[in-house]
């Protein structure tokens, strides 16, 4: 894994966000690639709870700040990381945070979302190379190098993230990856 091209590293970004008391986590691509995938490692996406927002936005005064309509801090950009302060479909809430591990990413250990959250998050993005992204890719080769997951726990959040019906196919097809991937094991 190659280290993303930045202004900052990971280890200072993971230093600021640590000394300031702040509840975070890398997801997507990154926590991916903690969790078995191997494609390079292009930049890294931290997940913040929504109410932290306003607080981590003056620990990076280089970055480009995106707002949302009632003037909130949404996020945080700049060179090789986005800080996201929620996700609409989830955020880094008391289940999840109970949940995080602690993995090397870019020589740095860092607390990465629970699996299921992050091939949910995955499934649910479902992006593919034709726009840059790997999300379905990531999710198979997170599946695959898992020894087991928590299914009651990624059926829960599945169940406050979004539209049932929406919910239900994305889970039925995570199962049938499942399945597919212990027939071919």
């Amino acid at each position: 894994m190659t280290q993303p091209q930045t202004n900052l590293s990971l280890a200072e970004v993971a230093r600021r966000l640590d000394r300031a008391g702040v509840l975070w986590a890398v997801f997507a691509g990154a926590a991916a690639t903690a969790y078995g995938a191997t494609r390079p490692l292009t930049d890294v996406d931290i997940l913040v709870p929504a109410a932290e927002a306003d607080r981590v936005a003056p620990l990076f005064p280089e970055a480009q700040v995106e707002r949302r309509e009632d003037g909130s801090v949404r996020g945080l950009q700049f060179p090789g990381f986005d800080i996201l302060a929620g996700l609409s479909l989830m955020d880094l809430d008391a289940s999840m945070a109970e949940r995080l591990t602690r993995r090397e990413i870019a020589s740095v250990r860092v607390p990465v979302i629970p699996p299921e959250d992050n091939i949910l998050l995955k499934a649910v993005f479902g992006r593919g190379p034709e726009v840059g992204k790997h999300d379905w890719e990531d999710v198979e080769a997170m599946m695959t190098h898992l020894p087991a997951l928590d299914w009651e726990y990624l059926r829960w959040r599945a169940g406050i993230c979004g539209p049932p019906e929406r919910m239900q196919s994305l889970l039925e097809r995570l199962e049938a990856l499942q399945r597919q991937l212990k027939n071919l094991g």
